[in-house]
Parts: structure tokens; C-alpha cells; sequence
């Protein structure tokens, strides 16, 4: 439950932040915004800023920047394109900084130390033991449980081999699992569960301010393109539906979805805002990728965009936006709740 109302109360933060981010560049590159809903629903009050836009402040919490369409077209292709990207960009931003802050100020991820081994579970039968920490990932070195997820993640749709290397009192030992069944048929790949292991969930220690800062930039770029990869196997069929995810699964963390501090939660909410941003990456019509892609591509060819294009890219969009994505973030929550 704490993770369900941490995901309702993220979803109008990361809203704010995202329309808010709009608002900030669309007056930066003096496009005119005639009005910026605080909230929709019935109006509770209404002002008029010196720049003309007027702020609604409507009952139920949701923000919507509300620009005139013929006045957004006509406007110079690169300025609508940093306008478009502004809500995006916001978010991958609240991420970096909420990451910074949860490093900085709280713990940086533990390390990739096995709590416990089922006893009837593969990792068990292939050797594992509890205390073993995880050194690498198919050859390549993952130090904590946040580089454990996010490599295991890759694998899902891509392979059906799985190797691991493990520390266990001074020596190095390799274990390979056949994971064959992390494909596109499956409903939900829990790569934990699947091995039988637990991670450890005491944290590690404060980052330093250039640490923390080094640390947060590199996962904001991790989770980025794992979550995009992760995308483009869904699409091509590689990867099932309900196993796309990326950033918002817990267990790149490494996080008890029962115990989770103050530095947990902000790293929750990193996740959270990386998926509020990423959704609206898509050539939707009612996100930001659809507006990205054509003032893109006008701004590159210096020519408008054939209104033909753009009826073929508007469905698509339709079907990405109201389509497998949202579901998909709902059965993350649920799976993480669960």
C-alpha cells in the first residue's frame, strides 16, 4: 500500500513538474501561453500574471500548460522543439536531482550481497550460498543491487544463458543459469524470485557531494537506456508486454517494498519521475513526442512537415499512448506492491 500511495502522490508531483518545466521555456522563448491550469475541474480561483497567462486554480490537482495550436505551429521549429522537450527533460531532471539527494543524504545502494538462497531454488542448486556478493554479470562488473537489476533486465527477450560471478571469502566463482523462459510468452519475469535469492537490504554509506552527484548522473543514464531498451523489445516482440518495465522495477534498487527509509522513498520517486518522462517521449497526441518529432524534423529539413506525415504518425501515437505503456506502469506497481 505505502508503494501504491507513493506511485498516486508521484503521479501529481511529477505532473507539475513536467507542465511547470513547459511553462518555464515556453516564456523563455517568449512563446505566448494564454492560460496554465494549477487545477482542472471547477475553478476555485483565477489570476493573470504580468506575461498574459492566466492561472487557473481548478479542484482536483492536475496541471495542463494551454497554448492557442495555431500559434504553437507557426512558432520557430527549434524553439518549439526546446518547448516540447522542456516537460520531458524536466522530469529526467527531478530524477538526477532526487537520486543526488538520496545519495548525498541518506545512503548510496548496497552492495550485492545475497541475503538468503532458497533452498529448493536454481541459485541453490547451481552452488549459491547466502553471503555470496555478486561481482558481475555476464562478464560485466556489477557492484551493487541497482547494476544487478538493471543487467538482469537486459537479459529479458535477449538470451536464454544468464552468468554470474560471485565473491565468497576471498575467491571468485562462476554460476550460469538457463533462463530460457524469459521470453515473450512469459507474463512477468521476477528475476530474484526466479533464481531463488534475496538481496541484502541493509545500505551503504553516504555518498560524497561529488560522488553522489557522479553516481546519480550515471543511474539517471542507466535507467534511461535500459527502460528504452527494454521498449524496443516490447515493440519487436522479443519482450512481453507485461515484463517491460526498466527503471520502474524495485528490484534495480535492491529495495524491501516493506522497509523502505526516507532515502529509499526518494529513490522510489526517481523512478517514478523517469517514467513520467519517458511516457511522454512517445509520438502521442496527448504527450510530448509527437510535437517533439515534427518540430524536429522541421527544424532539421527547414521545411514544414507534410500534414500526410503527420496523419500517419497521429495514430500510432494514439495507439502508444492508450495502449500498452500505461498498462504496463500499472502492473509495475502492482508487481512492486505485491
Amino acid at each position: 500500500m505505502e508503494v501504491i500511495l507513493t506511485f498516486l502522490v508521484a503521479v501529481v508531483l511529477f505532473n507539475y513538474v513536467h507542465e511547470f518545466g513547459h511553462l518555464l521555456a515556453a516564456k523563455l522563448t517568449g512563446m505566448p501561453i494564454p492560460t496554465m491550469q494549477v487545477g482542472v475541474g471547477p475553478a476555485l480561483a483565477r489570476k493573470t500574471s504580468r506575461g498574459g497567462t492566466e492561472f487557473v486554480f481548478g479542484l482536483l490537482p492536475v496541471a495542463a500548460m494551454q497554448s492557442d495550436e495555431r500559434v504553437f505551429r507557426e512558432f520557430p521549429a527549434f524553439r518549439r522543439l526546446l518547448v516540447a522537450s522542456a516537460g520531458p527533460g524536466s522530469n529526467f531532471l527531478a530524477t538526477f536531482l532526487l537520486l543526488a539527494v538520496a545519495y548525498i543524504g541518506f545512503n548510496t545502494p548496497s552492495a550485492a550481497v545475497v541475503a538468503a538462497v532458497d533452498g529448493d531454488g536454481r541459485a541453490y542448486q547451481a552452488g549459491m550460498r547466502a553471503g555470496d556478493r555478486i561481482v558481475a554479470v555476464d562478464g560485466s562488473s556489477a557492484e551493487t543491487w541497482p547494476d544487478v537489476g538493471l543487467r538482469m533486465v537486459d537479459f529479458v527477450g535477449d538470451t536464454d544463458n544468464l552468468a554470474l560471478e560471485v565473491q565468497r571469502d576471498g575467491e571468485r566463482l562462476q554460476f550460469g543459469f538457463d533462463v530460457s523462459e524469459w521470453q515473450s510468452d512469459v507474463a512477468q519475469v521476477d528475476a530474484f524470485g526466479y533464481l531463488g535469492i534475496r538481496p541484502d537490504a541493509s545500505s551503504g554509506a553516504r555518498a560524497s557531494l561529488f560522488g553522489g552527484v557522479a553516481a546519480a548522473a550515471w543511474d539517471t543514464v542507466r535507467m534511461f537506456w535500459s527502460t528504452a531498451m527494454s521498449g524496443f523489445k516490447m515493440v519487436f516482440g522479443s519482450m512481453s508486454v507485461l515484463n517491460f518495465g526498466g527503471g520502474l522495477q524495485l528490484t534495480q534498487l535492491g529495495l524491501d517494498g516493506g522497509e523502505l527509509g526516507v532515502g529509499d522513498y526518494l529513490k522510489l520517486l526517481a523512478l517514478f519521475s523517469l517514467g513520467f518522462g519517458l511516457i511522454n517521449l512517445l509520438p502521442g497526441p496527448i504527450v510530448d513526442g509527437l510535437a517533439m518529432l515534427t518540430a524536429a524534423g522541421e527544424w532539421l529539413s527547414g521545411k514544414r512537415l507534410p500534414v500526410a506525415v503527420e496523419n500517419v504518425l497521429q495514430p500510432v501515437g494514439y495507439v502508444l499512448a492508450f495502449g500498452p505503456i500505461p498498462l504496463c506502469i500499472i502492473h509495475e506497481v502492482i508487481r512492486i506492491n505485491s
